[in-house]
């Protein structure tokens, strides 16, 4: 019996796909900033669901780690995202890279334990934000929370002064699922920590900061602190295009001694509209369901119920069992209209009143299930959510 080698495609979260296509330009440009440690740069990654946004920014880590750079990685989830709990997290992280700089041969052997100042500050910034004040080892000082963009200013500024001590080049924030931290009136979350990040990088720190999430990201920065479209490069990432998508399902296939039929990988790539985790699940559950060598049309349409099923199950349905009736209901709406819609189309479909209509909306934004992507409209966050509504059928509402 022959034994087939194992599947090379990769359909999970953030694994590295075994062709990382049409990503070139990003991680040059990301080469460049970290051979700039002395300007300022910032990214701001983000598009639909599935689209390769962590397999990228675990690439920035590399890249970044490969060139001596300190890199804080985190992935946010709804509850960080509170005024008190943000702040403990950030300065957490800080005090985090504070330990790994007071490491550093030459900031051991600098004058005046400079690496023990810093944790001290940031044990006691971080304690403070408990609501519980804390006394300097080496002092009289009492501290007591304050303002958070300049906590995290002094925080900030004590780190990049150790790293330039040190034999590293400066540190990276990388924030992944960054979405989820939205700013209210009143509050200190994203705008402390983008005019902290500003103001000491304006003082020559090497700090960059890398966020990455779903599309209201960026609406959510641009509340908070309107130079916030002037702070970083914006890396939208979409599907993959010809030759792109093509060699992303079919090379991984070749390299093995496994091939598709032309035919196949035309269908294929109109069904999953370049997607990169679609093309990785369709190779996999291709490559699995199919004895012969050559991937044929035939093999696809056969295999094809089963590729939609595993797909609803593992990347949509998770997602619409989180919703109420309401919220539903106005999905389908979308969908009847295709992947977006206006917001009078949703209206006219749903038969809800505006009042009603815009708050659903807003709650199924923060859901992460839909965006705004211009004055009017609403999309889908995850790509062909649409489709997947349309297979279910009204009824499933």
């Amino acid at each position: 019996m022959v034994t087939r080698p194992r599947s090379p495609y990769r359909p999970g979260m953030g694994t590295d796909p075994p062709y990382l296509g049409d990503r070139e330009p990003q991680l040059r440009r990301f080469r460049e900033y970290l051979d700039e440690p002395g300007v300022a740069h910032n990214v701001l990654v983000t598009g639909l669901r599935g689209v390769g946004k962590t397999v990228l920014l675990n690439h920035y880590r590399d890249e970044a780690e490969q060139a001596g750079w300190l890199v804080i990685d985190r992935e946010w989830a709804e509850a960080d995202a509170e005024p008190p709990t943000f702040a403990r997290t950030v300065l957490a992280d800080l005090q985090h890279l504070a330990r790994r700089l007071s490491l550093s041969e030459r900031v051991k052997s600098a004058a005046g334990g400079l690496g023990t100042g810093a944790l001290d500050l940031l044990g006691g910034l971080g304690v403070s934000y408990e609501g519980v004040e804390l006394t300097y080892r080496r002092g009289e000082r009492r501290i007591s929370p304050g303002r958070l963009d300049d906590d995290l200013r002094q925080a900030l500024q004590q780190l990049g002064e150790l790293c330039q001590r040190s034999e590293h080049p400066g540190f990276v924030l990388r924030y992944d699922e960054f979405h989820v931290v939205e700013e209210k009136t009143g509050q200190f979350t994203l705008s402390a920590l983008l005019s902290a990040c500003a103001a000491v990088q304006q003082r020559g720190i090497a700090l960059m900061l890398v966020l990455c999430g779903l599309p209201p990201i960026l609406e959510n920065l641009a509340r908070s602190k309107s130079y916030s479209e002037r702070m970083f490069t914006l890396e939208h990432l979409g599907n993959l295009r010809p030759p792109e998508d093509g060699f992303a399902l079919v090379d991984p296939a070749r390299s093995l001694g496994r091939d598709y039929e032309a035919e196949a990988v035309e269908v294929i790539l109109r069904e999953t509209a370049g997607y990169p985790y679609f093309i990785q699940l369709y190779g996999d559950l291709l490559w699995r369901g199919t004895p012969a060598d050559l991937i044929k049309l035939t093999d696809f349409y056969r295999l094809r119920p089963e590729i939609e099923s595993v797909l609803d199950r593992g990347f949509y349905e998770s997602r619409y069992l989180r919703t109420t009736a309401r919220e539903r209901a106005v999905l389908h709406a979308i969908a009847r209209a295709g992947e977006q819609a206006t917001v009078r189309k949703i209206q006219a479909a749903s038969g809800l009143a505006n009042n009603v209509l815009q708050p659903t909306l807003a709650s199924l934004v923060r859901k992460g299930l839909v965006f705004r992507p211009a004055r009017g409209v609403v999309a889908f966050s995850a790509p062909l959510f649409g489709a997947y509504l349309r297979r279910r059928g009204d009824d499933a509402v």
